[in-house]
């Protein structure tokens, strides 16, 4: 592909789904640094999560992305480690001729709960020149376990196959997210994940509990349940700092603005009350099984 041709086709693609133009860029980039990802030695390293796996599930016109987050298995992370490997991943060009170049690899903390780095690329297309970062985090609960999903390429007939969250993992840890900013809260993108990826997905129940039970626990936040959903969804509702937060991320975001603030809090309270209910269940069947155990024990 030509120069030309990439900003022809990244330009028709934005008009069409009503996207800035600079985004799709980015999000062909990112997508060919995935392929090489892929076909590398290295594919089985990196699970894919966050905002550009959501926007390769349900198009990027309902959810657009500014980086590739992902979280690192089988080796311990390093820098030295991620040098060696971006170094061999950026050796040669692409057969589309993009040659990709790292300009910073930093440790990275956000909040205690994501240790890990940040990797600033530059990709080149002869004279395009476009910017984008790759997260990576380690030491992740994923629950259920990575599954191999199929990414299409935007302006190819072609799949590319890479591990991946499953999605009541990435409801999970937007929850944590959620609760655990409350209304300091800037994840504006997590409540529209949090509406949207229901409306689009059957959420299985038993897995989505599973999943927030072992994300607070990762990350030192254990809590019962119902305690935290009594004392902060109320707070959320009302509160009038995420609401202007709320406004001013429809007005950035195209596909966020006809939802309003009111029924992205309603989708977060029906998974809560969801959390709520499996973890009655399963305080239910503990009891009975500590009645088995007593009455076992006194004959």
């Amino acid at each position: 592909m030509t120069p030309t041709q990439f900003k022809a086709k990244t330009r028709n693609f934005a008009t069409e789904k009503h996207l800035n133009p600079q985004i799709v860029q980015r999000y062909y980039m990112m997508e060919k640094l995935l392929e090489r990802i892929v076909e590398s030695p290295y594919h089985d390293d990196f699970v894919l999560k966050g905002g550009f796996l959501i926007g390769s599930k349900y198009g990027l016109e309902n959810r657009s992305t500014v980086d590739i987050d992902t979280t690192y298995r089988n080796s311990k992370l390093t820098k030295e480690k991620l040098e060696t490997v971006f170094s061999e991943l950026t050796a040669d060009p692409t057969k589309d001729g993009i040659r990709f170049e790292l300009k910073g690899l930093t440790e990275t903390r956000e909040a205690d709960y994501y240790p890990g780095f940040q990797a600033k690329f530059i990709a080149y297309l002869e004279n395009a020149r476009v910017p984008f970062k790759l997260d990576i985090t380690s030491g992740d609960s994923i629950i259920p376990a990575a599954l191999m999903y199929e990414h299409k390429l935007m302006f190819e007939d072609k799949t590319i196959h890479i591990p991946a969250y499953p999605t009541e993992q990435i409801l999970a840890e937007k929850l944590h997210a959620t609760f655990s900013f409350g209304k300091d809260n800037s994840r504006m993108k997590d409540f529209y994940d949090l509406y949207m990826i229901p409306k689009l997905e059957r959420i299985d129940e038993k897995n989505l509990y599973k999943s927030v039970q072992g994300t607070f626990k990762e990350r030192n936040n254990q809590s019962v349940f119902k305690k935290l959903y009594n004392q902060e969804m109320p707070q959320l509702m009302k509160d009038e700092g995420l609401r202007e937060k709320w406004k001013r991320y429809q007005q950035e975001n195209y596909f966020a603005k006809d939802i309003s603030f009111e029924s992205t809090l309603t989708s977060v309270d029906s998974l809560m009350q969801s959390i709520v209910e499996q973890e009655k269940v399963e305080r239910k069947q503990n009891f009975k099984r500590s009645q088995q155990m007593n009455q076992e024990m006194e004959r």
